[in-house]
């Protein structure tokens, strides 16, 4: 393995170590220093001061570009977890507004179906009077057909009697047909007999 990976994984294995508290503290530019020295100290001993010091720098370059590509992709974490809730709040605002609108259309059906029973209410109340009258007047129909059904009634009673009356004449004037009948041939036999027929009559006997 080379010197190169070696400082490398040093390096990602301290950057891992961090705990996120001790981490957001190293952030800053001024709490880096103790990570310069950890890079430095891994840096073998022996070496040349402006070797020893160009490594530094670079490691320094290193660290820092670690520090602010971390910086970076938490922002960008952050940002699209902020991207993410505002998204969720404006889906849940489209749908409050939504429903809103929805309810503000049924609100409206409901007013302008208010509007139209409030317009229709004269004409309503004219229909009603004209029911009323038109009940009174069956009313009296009722109580009219009422008093024809018993005065029918009485004439039916009274028809039926006139019947029976009549029946009886019929057959009375039939009997007194019959007897005056009887009694007229009576009287045309009793015309046509002469005085002496009195006085013959016994003897023919």
């Amino acid at each position: 393995m080379s010197t190169q990976q070696s400082k490398a994984l040093h390096q990602q294995d301290a950057l891992n170590a961090l705990t996120p508290g001790s981490h957001e503290e190293s952030v800053a530019l001024d709490g880096l220093e103790h990570i310069f020295r950890w890079a430095s100290e891994v840096v073998a001993d022996g070496e040349d001061a402006r070797v020893k010091m160009a490594r530094e720098k670079r490691i320094r370059r290193q660290v820092l570009e670690m520090v602010q590509k971390y910086r970076e992709q938490k922002l960008l974490a952050k940002a699209n977890d902020e991207t993410a809730y505002l998204q969720r709040r404006v889906i849940a605002l489209l749908q409050k507004l939504q429903e809103v609108l929805e309810e503000n259309a049924a609100i409206k059906a409901v007013m302008v179906n208010q509007y139209w029973q409030l317009a229709r209410i004269p004409q309503l109340e004219r229909e009603l009077n004209a029911f009323k009258s038109i009940e009174y007047e069956r009313e009296a129909a009722v109580t009219e057909r009422r008093y024809l059904m018993d005065a029918l009634a009485k004439v039916k009673t009274e028809r039926d009697y006139l019947e029976d009356l009549l029946n009886v004449n019929e057959t009375e004037n039939s009997r007194l047909a019959l007897l005056l009948s009887e009694t007229r041939a009576e009287l045309e036999k009793q015309k046509a007999r002469r005085w002496w027929h009195l006085f013959w009559t016994p003897a023919t006997k």
